[in-house]
This record gives C-alpha cells, sequence and structure tokens, in this order.
C-alpha cells in the first residue's frame, strides 16, 4: 500500500472535498483521484460516497480508524529514528489558544531556535477543548492549555499559574451606581465581585474558553445572571471594547498586560481576583518514547518561565 495514498486519504476524509484536499496537498484533483482510487481498487470497497460533501463510506470509516493510526506510528517512527541518530531535526506541532499563542511562543520559538535550528514549527490556535481533542488525535504534538486533573492518554507537565483580573474602564464606573469605597479597591471578595457584576454590563469569553468555563461555572454555582453586552472567544477584541467602555470583563492578567498599551491600562481600573486561578500546562501523549526534541522543547520554556 503507497504511504502517499494514505495520506491523501486522509486529508480528503478531513476536507470532504476533492478540489480543496488537492490545493491542501498542492497536487492536482486527477493526482489526488488517482491515488484514492487506487485504494479503492486495493481495498476492493469503496471509501467514500461521492455528492457534495463527500461522505465516508463504512469502509472508509474503518480504514480512517487505521489510517490515522498509521500515520501517528509513521510519525513516532520518525522522531525515534532520528534521535538515534542524533538527527534533532522534525516538525513540531504546537497547539494553543490565539492571544496565548502570541504571547507565548514568539519568544520561546526564538530561544529553542538558537539551540534546534532544524526544528520546523507548525502552529494551531483553538479553544481549549479542541486542543485537547487535536492531541489526542494525535493532530498536534503539543498543547499549552488548561487541563483537567485526569485526562486519559495525556501527560500534562505544569507551566504557569495564570489568575484573573476584573478590568473596568475607569469613566465606566463612575457612571455605576456602585459605592466609591468598592470602586477604589484593589483586590474582590466574592459577594463584592458579584455586586459589580450585576450592576455593569460584562463582556465575557465564549464557554469553551478556558475563562468563559470557569466563569460561567461561578455565575451558576452563585445565581448570577450577567448584563451580557458582547460575547467572543478572542479575549482581544474584548479587551478592546472594554479599553473603549464596553463593559467589564474578566480576563488573565497576563493577557490583559501584554495586548493593552500601557495608556490603555491607566484610564482602566483592574481589581484582583485570587479566588480565581488556574495552572497552564504543556500537554503531550502518553507514549512509550517521547520525541527529544518535544521535550528539549518543554525544558527550554520551563528554564525560561523560573
Amino acid at each position: 500500500m503507497n504511504f502517499l495514498s494514505m495520506d491523501y486519504f486522509l486529508m480528503l476524509a478531513k476536507e470532504r472535498n476533492f478540489t480543496r484536499a488537492a490545493e491542501k496537498l498542492h497536487v492536482t484533483q486527477q493526482t489526488l483521484s488517482a491515488h484514492i482510487a487506487a485504494l479503492e481498487k486495493e481495498t476492493g470497497s469503496p471509501l467514500f460516497v461521492r455528492h457534495v460533501p463527500l461522505e465516508l463510506t463504512y469502509a472508509g470509516t474503518i480504514f480512517l480508524r487505521y489510517a490515522e493510526g498509521f500515520q501517528q506510528n509513521m510519525r513516532s517512527l520518525k522522531n525515534e529514528l532520528n534521535d538515534a541518530a542524533c538527527n534533532k531535526a522534525g516538525e513540531l506541532r504546537i497547539g494553543t489558544a490565539p492571544a496565548r499563542e502570541r504571547i507565548l511562543l514568539p519568544d520561546l520559538i526564538t530561544s529553542f531556535q538558537k539551540e534546534h535550528p532544524r526544528v520546523r514549527f507548525q502552529l494551531t490556535e483553538a479553544s481549549n477543548q479542541v486542543l485537547q481533542e487535536k492531541l489526542l488525535n494525535g493532530e498536534i504534538d503539543l498543547a499549552i492549555a488548561n487541563f483537567p486533573k485526569s485526562l486519559p492518554g495525556i501527560e500534562r507537565i505544569p507551566f504557569y499559574e495564570e489568575e484573573l483580573i476584573l478590568l473596568a474602564a475607569a469613566r465606566l464606573l463612575e457612571r455605576t451606581a456602585i459605592p466609591e469605597a468598592l470602586r477604589n479597591k484593589d483586590a474582590l471578595t466574592y459577594k463584592e465581585l458579584r455586586t459589580i457584576i450585576g450592576a455593569v454590563p460584562l463582556l465575557t469569553n465564549s464557554k469553551d474558553t478556558i475563562v468563559g468555563s470557569i466563569i460561567w461555572r461561578f455565575f451558576a454555582e452563585n445565581d448570577i445572571v450577567p448584563i451580557v453586552k458582547a460575547e467572543s472567544g478572542n479575549m482581544e477584541t474584548l479587551l478592546r471594547l472594554c479599553s473603549l467602555g464596553n463593559g467589564i470583563l474578566l480576563c488573565p492578567e497576563i493577557l490583559a498586560h501584554n495586548t493593552l498599551t500601557e495608556e490603555q491600562l491607566t484610564r482602566m481600573k483592574q481589581y484582583r481576583l485570587p479566588q480565581f486561578r488556574f495552572t497552564i500546562s504543556f500537554g503531550c501523549r502518553k507514549e512509550k518514547h517521547r520525541w527529544s526534541v518535544l521535550n528539549a522543547f518543554i525544558q527550554n520554556a520551563l528554564q525560561k518561565r523560573a
């Protein structure tokens, strides 16, 4: 069986469209069709139902399961052979949230490539839940995310702690009935936070993000019905809206201080919320052999953070 044909099959199964899959593979549709036809002849079964969008047949679903496992085993084999030959090269696939990628990865990659110039990076942006799925499915090698305490098949290496802060434009708070003593505090208790959220419009992260899952769980546990002004999975958009006075925002401190300018921050009130802390970890699949390049990247990042 042609290994290249298997890669072509996996791309077509993902895209469900010959034109898009051929573009992603940088081949002609005729070449892609020929490889798929050869696979179907060899397996003795049609793998796709040819309508729009394409649909996997029952045989195609079975073939997909084995093809994904084979592709992951091939990657592991290449990485382990590279390690045996002391060849620090290859492609490292890292996934994280968009804002966290912009803040963390440029410095980490630049530092790492000084010692490993032959490593190529493929970066993926996605929500926390999607990153975990991609990691389990073998679509990425490493995720930088907040993981459950127990996630079968995944090993967690703690990276750093994030703490939420409550941000609000000063002029927005001045227009509310919130007592001045509360407006001037530096940190909030749960009760004080409930008071502010109940009185001021809220900008909020989507529920499938780390921050969104934390705050919406807090709302549910405390019977809080916030006045939601805008909801988004993009924290940078929410920070911009917050700086313009559209609402208050619960946000990781590291994201706020690396996204907003000093001038913007001086016009905003920042409340510390030490009760809202969570761990950002490196996550990778549990395997008999972990690629040395992956280990080296994690160790380099931990040393920079220390």
